[in-house]
């Protein structure tokens, strides 16, 4: 009892000084079940390496997902790092030295300022890592739990088991709640046939839901209905650009051109009537298709 009694003041101080957490939306809905399945996998007991990844179309809530998990649970390991942006940021010129730098930095009594190359970074990552509890929400290392998330499940690899979450795009009813609160504060009667028909246009993409309706506050209901008028025409700019990340990132034109094929002819449609017609264009359609469902581009 004393060595628990112990270890819950050791982690309440600890919370208390490092005051590094994430900012998440407040009325931040509908994920609850994820959040919770995710910390009970954290505290699973286990000291084995462990990956848990969350993966989903861009735009649906992994990274506020994982921000949230961190949030709540980073001060019960001795290591934590986040490192945010990692496709982005390991493009550029010795981007991912300046990620194996950051998470070194991140580790109690470790420094990272002798590192030159990646092969050096894997090599004091592994040593760092060994025989403590760590929290990375991120990559192959020994003795940690790590958070990936992605919008290809097919590009993490693990050499053990891992935990894998599809986050779904949410339900009408959370979707409105939270285009409400932004919006408003609360659902608001007089606007609720307008919020309704922009809930259904962002299918449920958290990132959509919260762009539109902070752009949306406090206007007038003409903006509404010019803005509600734009949307079937014109994609909102933020929202597109997210979304236009995952087909950019396609591996060939062939692959781009087949999942422009099935948005504009086969959407809908039944998958092996579509196969067979892919199939005779001489284009490998099952193989190319199951690459576009890991990229959470198309779903049967």
């Amino acid at each position: 009892y004393e060595a628990q009694l112990v270890q819950s003041i050791v982690e309440k101080v600890s919370r208390n000084l490092d005051r590094k957490i994430f900012h998440v939306p407040f009325h931040f809905m509908g994920r609850d079940h994820l959040v919770k399945h995710i910390n009970s996998w954290l505290q699973d007991g286990t000291h084995g390496a462990a990956i848990a990844i969350l993966y989903g179309i861009g735009g649906v809530g992994k990274t506020a997902i994982a921000k949230t998990v961190y949030n709540q649970n980073f001060h019960k390991f001795e290591g934590r790092s986040f490192l945010s942006n990692v496709r982005e940021r390991s493009k550029e010129s010795n981007g991912v030295v300046c990620l194996q730098r950051q998470l070194l930095s991140d580790i109690p009594n470790k420094t990272a300022d002798e590192m030159h190359d990646v092969n050096e970074g894997i090599m004091k990552i592994k040593d760092a890592l060994c025989c403590r509890r760590n929290l990375t929400v991120l990559d192959d290392v020994d003795k940690c739990k790590i958070i990936v998330t992605t919008r290809n499940k097919a590009s993490i690899v693990a050499d053990g088991e891992c935990v894998k979450c599809k986050v779904e795009p949410l339900e009408n009813k959370k979707s409105l709640e939270l285009f409400s609160w932004h919006a408003f504060g609360c659902p608001v009667e007089d606007f609720l046939e307008d919020s309704w028909r922009i809930v259904r246009h962002c299918h449920g993409l958290q990132l959509a839901l919260c762009v539109i309706s902070s752009s949306l506050s406090g206007k007038s209901r003409e903006v509404w209905e010019s803005a509600l008028h734009e949307m079937e025409v014109i994609p909102n700019f933020q929202v597109q650009k997210v979304l236009a990340t995952s087909y950019d990132s396609l591996d060939d034109d062939y692959q781009k051109n087949l999942f422009l094929d099935i948005a504009c002819f086969f959407n809908g449609m039944d998958y092996n009537y579509a196969v067979r017609i892919l199939d005779g264009l001489g284009i490998g359609a099952r193989f190319r298709i199951d690459n576009l469902i890991d990229r959470c581009l198309v779903e049967i």
